[in-house]
């Protein structure tokens, strides 16, 4: 119940927030409008008419739902996503998986999330780069220690090592603050940016 003088609240998943989806969308194109625009329900009831979670949007470099959550910054859109088959390294047409994008837009919780969800840290575009290598150029340093840290950890694990806690303990604290204060890890897109 709003008070006097008070607007009801719109949250980014309420009908205030956005329109709704054109209804000549097919399930896939609904999904990816979804993402984009922040929608679970939408995203939920394209999934429930068969939409392809990997499916690409041809006419925008071959961008998939999960590039569009995190174009928007949305640690539960890509999360959803992650849970019902999207796949965490299917690229665009620039050859830039979900890891590209986040690390090129600053979004150190998605960095966290799709290191833990299995990203491949050294897959590159198709100028030759990895998300190492974009984080150095951008001077993000969160960004960049992150993904030292998960090449350390990729080299233990092929050495059969279990290496210490650190790296679980620094992904722990992220993966929290992603979720309770993601504006703490989030830092303004750079001019090098393409979403």
């Amino acid at each position: 119940m709003c008070g006097r003088g008070l607007a009801p609240f719109s949250s980014p998943l309420s009908p205030l927030a956005e329109p709704e989806p054109p209804p000549s969308l097919h399930p896939g194109a609904l999904l990816y409008w979804g993402a984009q625009h922040q929608r679970l329900p939408a995203m939920a009831d394209a999934l429930a008419h068969g939409a392809d979670p990997g499916w690409a949007n041809v006419a925008e470099e071959h961008r998939t739902p999960l590039l569009q959550a995190v174009a928007v910054n949305s640690l539960l859109g890509c999360e959803f996503l992650l849970q019902n088959g999207a796949n965490v390294n299917q690229r665009d047409s620039h050859g830039r998986g979900p890891l590209h994008h986040a690390t090129m837009l600053g979004h150190t919780g998605l960095v966290c999330l799709f290191l833990k969800r299995g990203a491949d840290i050294n897959a590159v575009d198709a100028e030759g780069k990895d998300a190492l290598t974009i984080a150095m150029e951008l001077a993000n340093a969160d960004i960049v220690t992150l993904l030292r840290l998960a090449k350390m950890r990729e080299l233990d694990v092929a050495q059969g090592q279990t290496g210490d806690d650190t790296y679980l303990d620094i992904f722990r604290d992220i993966s929290l603050m992603a979720s309770d204060n993601p504006e703490k890890l989030s830092r303004a897109p750079s001019k090098h940016s393409t979403l």
